[in-house]
This record gives structure tokens, sequence and C-alpha cells, in this order.
């Protein structure tokens, strides 16, 4: 335990005193963030949700949590990319066979290996748990042919959680997963994504073109793919955006009270823009979302952690919660920094770009809105 909060020690350093000084850099240049995956992979943050036995630390969504909201408040594209290489290693780790287990997780561990998931899909959009693709038996074996729409790490991570509706699947959720390397043949990145936000995540689409998928590489038992997304990757995935989400947010409510406390006017005889009571107005509203938001992605955290039958509902709902309350904080900093923040004093114009991409990253807030309700209802899901 002692060794484990070291780790999460040396993340929250690193965050602070590399991350930070670099995220400008990788906005502005849309680079990938390389460097950061390097200095955290040394200090073993990479190999935070991977099993004791096999190198790792045996993390949980409570360690995984803290991990990156450290990382979302000074770069949400470094934490973006850590993010999906911790629900591959959990999707691994959970699901895998014991030989794909030894291959990837002892180098993941140590710093060696990172992955990523490629699961969207133009055809399904939002609803990435439901591939259109579908894997075809070509004689001798089995093979994919696939577009992915957003793959985060395209082309820079070393292994791929491919999903596909599986040789003569039944329907949409008939699915399965898939381990790829970095290389294989047949599977590679499709130029680059432009976004608004989270710009050195290297966010792309990625094509198959005839790719084996045998039995050596598949994910858990045939067919399950959908199931192992239901119960391994979403709130992996959901708590993880959630916490980078606060980070973001926790990030601009500091950078923004720290201005408004030493801004003066000469005009009102050097008083603070803190004196004005709509500027503690918004700052008092920015503390309360902020706060919400933090306590509902804790009792999420700990409901799931309990096997609490209720917890599926607050897994959806809390994304759709922080990124909301990210939202709201970052867009009053921008209104209270005025120029400043415009511009890109403070970081706070790179927060805001960074703040939009949880609403409408899959599933979208929307999407989540549309499964809660039904779930409220007691209506089926799919």
């Amino acid at each position: 335990m002692a060794e484990l909060q070291a780790v999460l020690t040396a993340n929250e350093r690193i965050s602070k005193e590399t991350l930070g000084p670099r995220a400008d850099q990788t906005d502005q240049s849309r680079r990938f963030p390389r460097e950061n995956l390097v200095d955290l992979g040394k200090a073993g943050v990479l190999g935070l949700m991977v099993p004791k036995e096999y190198g790792g630390w045996g993390g949980t969504l409570a360690e995984m949590s803290r991990a990156l909201e450290a990382q979302g408040q000074n770069c949400a594209s470094t934490a973006m990319v850590v993010l999906m290489h911790y629900c591959a290693m959990a999707t691994i780790a959970a699901k895998g066979s014991e030989a794909m287990k030894q291959q990837v997780l002892p180098m993941a561990a140590r710093g060696e290996h990172f992955g990523t998931l490629a699961f969207s899909e133009a055809g399904s959009g939002g609803h990435f748990y439901m591939p259109v693709s579908e894997a075809r038996n070509n004689g001798t074996g089995t093979e994919l042919s696939a577009s992915k729409s957003f793959v985060t790490s395209a082309g820079e991570a070393d292994s791929y959680v491919v999903s596909t509706r599986r040789a003569g699947a039944s329907g949409p959720t008939d699915v399965n997963l898939y381990l790829i390397p970095k290389g294989a043949n047949g599977f590679a990145a499709q130029g680059r994504f432009e976004g608004l936000g989270l710009a050195g995540n290297a966010s792309a689409p990625m094509s198959l073109s005839n790719v084996a998928v045998n039995d050596d590489v598949r994910v858990g038992a045939e067919g399950s793919g959908f199931q192992t997304m239901l119960e391994v990757v979403l709130p992996t995935f959901q708590i993880g955006v959630a916490s980078i989400s606060i980070g973001i947010a926790t990030a601009a409510f500091q950078t923004i009270t720290a201005r408004v406390g030493a801004r003066k006017y000469e005009h009102a005889g050097g008083a603070a823009l803190a004196s004005i009571p709509r500027v503690q107005f918004l700052v008092a509203e920015m503390a309360i979302e902020l706060n919400a938001a933090r306590g509902y992605l804790n009792e999420t955290i700990r409901k799931a952690l309990g096997g609490d039958p209720t917890a599926m509902v607050d897994v959806l709902g809390v994304k759709v919660k922080a990124a909301e309350a990210c939202l709201g904080v970052v867009s009053r900093a921008m209104t209270l920094g005025g120029g400043w923040a415009f511009g890109r004093k403070g970081g706070l114009e790179r927060m805001f770009r960074d703040a939009q991409a949880a609403a409408v990253m899959a599933p979208s807030s929307d999407v989540l809105k549309d499964f809660i309700g039904k779930a409220c209802l007691g209506l089926p899901l799919f």
C-alpha cells in the first residue's frame, strides 16, 4: 500500500513539474506527449492498473481517478492518452489469455509498453459499444476489415484493443475484442483529426484491411466483447473521463481565483477584482459545481468498488455531471479572465477547449442521459 501511494505521489509531482510546463507546447504544436509517457512510465504510473502478479501496482478505480485528476489538472492531452492505456490494460488483465497477459502486462508495468482502444466507427457514432464492422472467415482463419473513426494514440500506441462483430454475428451486440499490435500487416493510422481541444492525444482514424484476428489474439471468450465493454471498459472509461474533467476544472478554478485576487484597478483606488460582488458570486458558483461533481465521482467510485447494484446508473451519470461542471467552471473562468484569458494567458483558453471534449466523447452526454432515463424508468437499455 505504501508503494502504491508513493507511485501516486510521484505522479502528482511529475504532473505538476513536467506535464504542466510542457502543456502549452504540446497543445500548440499538436504534438503527441511521448516524453510525458516516458517520465510517467519510469515512475511506474503506466503500471498502475496492472495486477501485482504481473509486476504492476494492482490499483483500483480510486487510485486511477486520483492519478488522472492530477494529470488532467496539468495536461489533459496526456491524461486522455493514459486513460485509454488504463482501459486497454484493464481489459487484458480481466479477459486476456494467460499468454497475452504475460506478453503485455509486465512490459506495461515497466513503462515499456502502452496500449489503447480502437472501438469507435462512423456507422455507430456515439454508440461505440456497437461496431458495424464484422470479422469474416476466409477458409483458413478469421480476418477483419474495418474503419475506426476516433482512436486515441493512433499510430503511437504499441497495441490496440479492437472491437468488431464476430463472423456470422447474430446481432449488434455479438462482439469480439482483439489485441492487435502496432505494425500489424493491414493496420494503420489514416492521417490525423484536427480537433478543438486535447490537441496532443493523436486522435485519428485507423483502417484495418484483411487483418488476421485469430483466437490467439482474441480478448475473452467468443462473443463476449459486448459484455466486457460494459463490465470492464465502461466503468474505467467513464470514471476516468470524469476525473480528467474535474482536473481541468480544478486547474481553471485555481488559475482564475489567483488572477482575480491579484488583478488591481487604479481607477478604483487599487481595489482587487476579487472585491466585486459579482465576481465573488461567480467564484462561489464555480466552487459549488466543482465540489458537487467531485462528491458524485467519489460516491460513484465507492459504489462501483463495493459492488452496489445501483452503481451502473452513477457510472453512466458521473461523466455527464463532471463534463457539465467542467464546462461551467471553465466558462466562468474565461468570463472573469476577460482579455487576459482569451489571450491564452495562464492556460485558461487551452483548458476551455479541452473541457469541450467530455460532453461529445462517446458515449456522449445525450446518449448517456437516454440510458439513465431508461434505467430509472425500468426500461431495457438495449
